[in-house]
């Protein structure tokens, strides 16, 4: 009889423990991170009488939670890429939204420019037409200074994304560390059942970090477990944080990059490249920062097409034009971990081969190198670093002060100042060189059939550009210039003096004389070359203008933003489907809930008419053995 109380009393403990279980489980059907929960029984031990052995009945043996650990990690490793993804998408989306508005503003104001130059050339003495052409300079300086702060605000705001997810990653893996060391006593404490609950917790803050940073993690045989970010760099190791912290990027202190607490001179930025942390830092490197580089080559490109162009003219004064824009040329900077004081300086040999992309210099056991900081593939160049031997790439030439010791490195950036440092030099219209500055023509005397052409200025900058020169023939196949020796005379030959160069075609005789001197300040032929630079190679090793870089930027730019869109819609997918998968193990179902809480509800109710009926049959026994059963 004992038997048969022990029986129904430990299925009425059991049953009651399974309702229990399952109303928890519906009370935590909307719980974020709750893993279903459910009750493992076992057949209580048959105790042997000497008889056939009958059950003792059922026994509790704990408390299970749906969880599979592969379904788990592919969760977070998909939420770490929808993370970086989402973040990337950010920047690129109001950097497209950005440049085609504001650069789209650039693209108006460069045509406006241009035209400004023709009007100047159809009427070249014009003060008002002059003051027009400033006020276009100055719009053009503005929509690109304009863009230039935009875009560098962008990166106060990566800044600020990097310090917020730093200190979130930091309260995480404090939160990891403190519940691993009460999952270690509570799984010693009792062995047969695991802290379900604080392990949901855990599980819970985990996901949350892979939002943010890319995640792995091991269990140990304490049930805690160990967190590993980027590559493999310990986050959480036990009951142990090694903390982030941000640091000034060792060549740009206005730019973050994070570290370790423990190691601040080694950034592990680059090795961060998934969550939202990792999609602050694309944004930045492969977005926000090429943009600037991109918008500075225009800049520079049109300062020194323009400014050149002027210094091959005349003002109304008579004088050669100065330069009608400043910009700020390529920079070298040194980086922090340097350990002696020598510095780099550079500037551009050719703009044509200049590019937006950023070198840098590295000096180690005795040899230079030089780097695509976008690409990370080596340059070519040439030289040695020395004022007499620069080295020399990418259209730059870059001098050392000394020679630094191994491990120097330096940043060279050849345009990424340009467009936030760009404005018109010029307020006085009559500065404005609209006019050629030489004039060539031939002799009222000549009897041969030479032509002389235009003359074409190759140095601006030439002391001598505006002294008379005459070309005289002494016969058909010698010249002097200025009567100073003699000069074989080759027909469509260029003839280089003073900066400019001109070609005599034809035959000439002796005695014949061409000039070249000093325009008139009234004639329009350098604002028509200024004009026609709209179309003029400049960039790219001369095959494009200044105004088509503007209009690829604003293609490059939107083509960027398309390809993030698709591929973070494409990411999004593939996260819910992981996000099914995981609930589809780990979710409350109610449908199931409320079934199983009826199939517990009849066992309770069976084991208590069993528990009713060994009362009745205990009484039975009783009253026969007390006499009194009727």
């Amino acid at each position: 009889m004992s038997n048969l109380f022990g029986i129904t009393s430990s299925a009425l403990q059991a049953f009651q423990t399974a309702i229990a279980v399952t109303s928890n489980n519906i009370a935590n059907a909307n719980t974020p991170g709750y893993a279903e929960e459910s009750i493992d029984l076992s057949n209580a031990v048959p105790q042997s009488t000497g008889e056939a052995p009958v059950g003792e009945g059922v026994e509790v043996a704990g408390v299970s939670r749906a969880y599979s650990a592969l379904a788990e990690n592919q969760l977070n490793t998909s939420q770490s890429a929808l993370g970086q993804l989402n973040s990337l998408q950010t920047y690129t989306n109001q950097i497209d939204n950005l440049v085609g508005t504001t650069a789209g503003g650039v693209t108006t104001a460069l045509q406006n420019y241009y035209d400004a130059w023709s009007t100047v050339a159809d009427d070249p003495t014009s003060t008002a037409a002059r003051q027009a052409l400033i006020g276009q300079a100055q719009s053009v300086a503005q929509s690109i200074t304009n863009t230039a702060g935009q875009l560098q605000t962008l990166n106060t705001a990566i800044n600020n994304g990097i310090t917020s997810d730093v200190a979130q990653i930091n309260s995480y893996a404090q939160s990891i560390a403190a519940l691993n060391q009460q999952i270690a006593v509570g799984t010693a404490t009792n062995p047969g059942q695991a802290p379900n609950d604080l392990l949901d917790q855990r599980d819970a803050i985990v996901s949350n970090l892979s939002k943010l940073v890319g995640v792995s993690t091991t269990t140990d045989s304490s049930g805690a477990i160990s967190v590993f970010i980027g590559s493999g760099q310990p986050l959480v190791l036990d009951g142990t944080v090694t903390e982030l912290t941000t640091v000034p990027n060792q060549f740009d202190s206005a730019q973050l990059e994070v570290s370790t607490a423990t190691d601040g001179n080694n950034p592990i930025s680059s090795l961060l490249t998934s969550g939202d942390l990792g999609g602050l830092f694309a944004a930045r490197n492969q977005a926000v920062n090429p943009t600037l580089s991109q918008l500075g080559q225009i800049a520079y490109g049109l300062a020194s097409s323009a400014n050149s162009q002027q210094a091959s003219g005349l003002t109304l004064d008579g004088t050669l034009g100065t330069n009608l824009f400043s910009v700020a040329g390529p920079t070298a900077t040194a980086s922090s971990n340097n350990t002696d004081a020598t510095t780099a300086t550079v500037a551009v040999s050719s703009v044509g081969a200049l590019t937006p992309d950023n070198l840098v210099l590295s000096y180690k056991n005795g040899a230079y190198s030089l780097t695509d900081q976008t690409t990370g593939a080596n340059v070519a160049f040439t030289g040695t670093g020395t004022s007499g031997n620069p080295i020399e790439a990418n259209g730059l030439k870059i001098t050392l002060s000394g020679t630094p010791a191994s491990g120097d490195e330096f940043l060279i950036q050849p345009t990424a100042n340009a467009a936030s440092n760009f404005s018109v030099a010029l307020t006085d219209p009559s500065q404005i060189a609209a006019a050629g500055a030489l004039e060539t023509a031939a002799g009222a005397d000549n009897t041969g059939t030479a032509t002389i052409s235009a003359a074409t200025v190759i140095t601006p900058g030439n002391s001598n550009l505006l002294t008379p020169v005459t070309i005289a023939f002494t016969s058909p196949t010698t010249y002097t210039i200025n009567g100073a020796g003699s000069n074989t005379y080759t027909s469509g030959a260029n003839i280089d003096i003073n900066g400019w160069q001109v070609a005599i075609t034809g035959t000439p005789a002796g005695g014949d004389q061409f000039t070249v001197g000093p325009g008139s300040s009234g004639n329009n032929v350098n604002a028509l070359a200024a004009a026609n630079q709209q179309t003029q190679g400049v960039l790219s090793n001369g095959t494009i203008s200044v105004s088509a870089a503007a209009s690829d930027l604003i293609t490059s730019v939107g083509s960027q933003a398309q390809q993030v869109n698709t591929a973070q819609t494409a990411q999004s997918d593939v996260t819910t489907q992981a996000q099914q998968t995981q609930q589809s193990i780990s979710g409350v179902n109610l449908d199931d809930e409320a079934a199983s809480l009826l199939q517990w509800q009849q066992a309770y109710q069976a084991s208590a008419q069993a528990f009713t009926i060994g009362n009745s049959v205990f009484t039975t026994l009783m009253d026969s053995i007390n006499g009194t059963y009727t």
